[in-house]
């Protein structure tokens, strides 16, 4: 039996909810990487490959969306993207060796880089200009509420079913509970296949334009990453703090870029989008190095100052590209999950070599690099 709502409300009711399906799913392989390693008797190298794997398949996520589009409307995307995430997480619950866990990881990692870009654009095509700000901030505060959520159920669904597994069991049902009511909820009138307006896109070819509005984006990103997956790890290295010590700073990171984006959720501010995202970048770096050279809870209170700039950057984006907001989005998203590969690379690279201390250069770099991405981009079109 279907039921029908408008397609406002759909689009924001699944592009919320399979955001925190995302968010649980995804937060909750970093608690139980040490059971993984135990139950598959792995290396620290061999468990990350779960990890770069499923970076890689977002990748191709990212990508195939743009081919997607022109056969699926937005919506059933987003359905097709919730069904792999289920049977991906399924997968890596019931896996008895490590190829076929690492085969969920890849049907895992690939939703997500496809879901990614759907929601994005569904809510940016969903909402006026001038409250995009706030669906994004309220959409990505969804994401951390659920990275909050994540490591209690890692902890809690033992308790139910005796194995580390139990917690991709419940997300598992999660992501596919979710799939199953978007396809029962439909929307009227119905998403159409978008007819993709590339004529004036290809003519121009603004390749430095893509780069530096993807830049914008994805550089940023790599810094928020490399924060909140190195910062419990920077802890036990230079301050002997316990998993338990360690964790809560994550918590707190989390804490407060969820308090942030909430903010930015309910209430516009009234200043241009390129000077919120100045203020928040040269707050970002400022607390980083003040993380890194005075106290490391300068570094927790990174998440509040990044908080509103994923969202704010992707109106940014939208804003300069009108019409031709879908191409440079997808590129957007897509060269964040190429710089995110590179990141994890990269770091681990200059941690074995240097240190944690010095790797977090990385970060240091990618925020000035995204600061020159927002000021000096070029125009999308010149006439």
């Amino acid at each position: 039996m279907f039921f029908q709502v408008s397609k406002k409300t759909w689009a924001f009711a699944f592009a919320y909810l399979s955001m925190f399906a995302l968010g649980i799913a995804d937060n909750t392989r970093g608690p139980l990487f040490s059971d993984l390693l135990s139950a598959f008797k792995l290396s620290n190298w061999q468990g990350s490959m779960s990890f770069a794997l499923a970076s890689a398949a977002g990748l191709v996520g990212n990508v195939s969306s743009t081919y997607l589009f022109k056969k699926f409307n937005l919506a059933d995307t987003l359905s097709g993207a919730l069904f792999i995430m289920a049977s991906g997480l399924l997968l890596m619950a019931l896996a008895p060796d490590f190829n076929l866990y690492i085969l969920g990881a890849i049907f895992f990692g690939y939703s997500m880089g496809l879901m990614g870009v759907t929601q994005t654009l569904m809510i940016n095509e969903s909402v006026q200009p001038l409250n995009q700000s706030k669906a994004m901030s309220g959409m990505h505060g969804i994401y951390g509420l659920s990275s909050l959520v994540a490591p209690l159920v890692a902890a809690q669904a033992p308790r139910f079913i005796d194995s580390w597994r139990a917690a991709f069991f419940v997300v598992a049902a999660i992501a596919f509970l979710v799939a199953l009511s978007s396809v029962a909820l439909k929307a009227k009138p119905n998403f159409v296949v978008h007819e993709v307006l590339q004529e004036k896109v290809d003519s121009k070819k603004p390749i430095k334009t893509l780069f530096f509005l993807g830049g914008i984006f994805a550089f940023y990103v790599v810094a928020e990453i490399l924060v909140s997956s190195r910062l419990a790890l920077y802890m036990r290295t230079y301050f002997q703090m316990d998993l338990e010590a360690s964790s809560q700073y994550v918590t707190y990171f989390f804490m407060f870029l969820l308090f942030g984006r909430l903010v930015f959720a309910l209430k516009a501010f009234r200043i241009s989008l390129r000077r919120q995202l100045n203020i928040s970048l040269i707050l970002s770096l400022s607390f980083l190095i003040l993380g890194l050279n005075v106290h490391p809870f300068f570094l927790v209170m990174t998440g509040l100052s990044m908080a509103p700039f994923y969202p704010l950057s992707i109106t940014y984006i939208s804003e300069q590209t009108g019409i031709y907001k879908r191409p440079f989005l997808t590129f957007a998203i897509s060269f964040q999950s190429v710089c995110v590969i590179s990141m994890h690379m990269g770091v681990g690279y200059l941690t074995d070599q240097f240190g944690l201390f010095y790797a977090f250069g990385v970060g240091i770099i990618s925020l000035v690099l995204a600061l020159v991405c927002v000021n000096f981009h070029p125009k999308v079109f010149s006439t």
